[in-house]
């Protein structure tokens, strides 16, 4: 390992990867970051993962709990094949240090982006003392259209950050081209986030990573408190934040800062190299809101105009974003924007049905503002009808058959033994 440099061979499930980490602030990284990269790409088949590099003794044992968390959350997960299986970890330990010295109190850094999440965390954190900036993870050098634009957003994160008083470290990585063709990047951008955090972790006593929901809609899934703590060293405490505000709640708190209003970068699809191109799933999230909340026209980074077409092509297929999609509709509805309204509606009732749940379904305990105007009652499908008719005769035959009167009988045994079961339940213990 040279300074700002962490390079590895990682061989997992019959492929062979070079996996490099760099930047440009003097650091010497040790292995701690091997294992976030690895551990959850290893999960995919099981058996062993060997480290042959000394690894913090608390992370040695903590892995333990962040491999159970992970395998119990995979039985939840809708992707394809997403089940994750144990793996046992050989390392070496390393002998641990002290904290890094804190010349001027303490050494504090936080992911930062330029999105919502990321500034919420930078503005209600005072503390915070140096930002880092990773290429590689939504910004990926090997893509086309990236290429310019990875310039353009950090030129403007390093102006962003030197009006802010605080250093920006720059980190190049990767680790993608390992993690995409076995996870989904919803389920491993933590372990990602994690390991980009232990390469700079010399640096720091802590570092911040801001987590995309608030502690009630929290999902077993990508970054939290419950697993980005299970990444702190002896050194170095890694902590996830931000649980405290919705995102609505933190677009409302940063909204009318100045720098915010130049720098806000959400687009994840970046059509022609676009900073924010306003019209994809990602900036819709974010530009509606700002609508209702009176505050896009202030952001210099997107449209002018909001374009709503896109909305019809959103795709609702995970419960993390239905549930942004409903706090989007309640800022909409509490501003009384019935303009916005239908667009919103249809986004969440798709995602509804795509995601089996039913109309009134709702993952917030609270209940949002009523709608703003009456819906226009549905005519009756004609195909539906159809089934529901089909479904009637199937059951009539059923019914009327000979083997379901002769098994009657039974079925009424049944009931009976079920009823008698149920009423010894409910007498007093001393009566049984």
């Amino acid at each position: 390992m040279e300074e700002g440099e962490l390079s590895f061979e990682a061989r997992i499930g019959g492929r062979s990867e070079r996996i490099w980490l760099r930047t440009e602030t003097p650091v010497e990284p040790n292995a701690d970051a091997v294992l976030p990269v690895c551990l959850m790409p290893a999960m995919k088949f099981g058996g062993s993962l060997a480290v042959p590099a000394p690894i913090s003794p608390r992370l040695l044992r903590t892995q333990r709990e962040f491999v159970a968390i992970q395998r119990a959350w995979s039985r939840e997960w809708e992707h394809d094949d997403a089940l994750l299986h144990e793996v046992e970890l050989t390392a070496p330990a390393r002998q641990p240090k002290g904290a890094p010295a804190a010349a001027g109190g303490e050494r504090v850094a936080a992911f930062f982006s330029g999105g919502v999440d990321s500034w919420s965390t930078v503005l209600d954190n005072p503390e915070i003392t140096a930002l880092i900036f990773v290429v590689g993870f939504d910004l990926r050098p090997w893509e086309d259209h990236h290429t310019e634009l990875i310039g353009t957003v950090e030129a403007r994160l390093r102006e962003m950050a030197e009006e802010l008083g605080r250093p920006l470290h720059v980190v190049e990585t990767n680790l993608r081209r390992l993690a995409d063709p076995l996870l989904a990047w919803d389920t491993y951008y933590a372990s990602a986030l994690a390991a980009v955090a232990l390469f700079l972790a010399p640096l720091f006593q802590r570092i911040l990573i801001a987590g995309d929901s608030d502690y009630e809609v929290q999902v077993a899934m990508g970054a939290g408190r419950l697993i980005d703590t299970l990444w702190s060293t002896e050194r170095t405490e890694i902590f996830g934040d931000g649980g405290r505000f919705s995102r609505v709640e933190r677009l409302q708190r940063i909204a009318g800062n100045p720098l915010v209003q130049r720098s806000l970068r959400v687009c994840w699809e970046n059509p022609g190299g676009a900073y924010n191109c306003g019209r994809c799933r990602k900036c819709l999230l974010t530009a509606i809101p700002l609508e209702a909340l009176g505050a896009r026209a202030e952001i210099d980074t997107f449209p002018a105009e909001l374009d709503l077409t896109g909305v019809e092509a959103i795709e609702v297929n995970r419960v993390v974003s239905l549930t942004l999609w409903e706090d989007v509709l309640d800022v909409v509805r509490a501003a009384g924007r019935e303009d916005l309204e239908p667009a919103v509606e249809t986004v969440v009732e798709n995602g509804k049905r795509i995601l089996g749940l039913p109309p009134d379904y709702r993952r917030r305990r609270t209940p949002g503002p009523p709608p703003l105007r009456e819906r226009e009652p549905v005519a009756p499908d004609a195909a539906a009808e159809g089934q529901d008719e089909a479904a009637a005769e199937t059951l009539g035959a059923v019914l009327g058959s000979r083997s379901w009167r002769m098994t009657a009988p039974l079925r009424r045994l049944g009931a009976a033994v079920r009823r008698l079961g149920a009423a010894v339940r409910r007498l007093p213990a001393r009566g049984r």
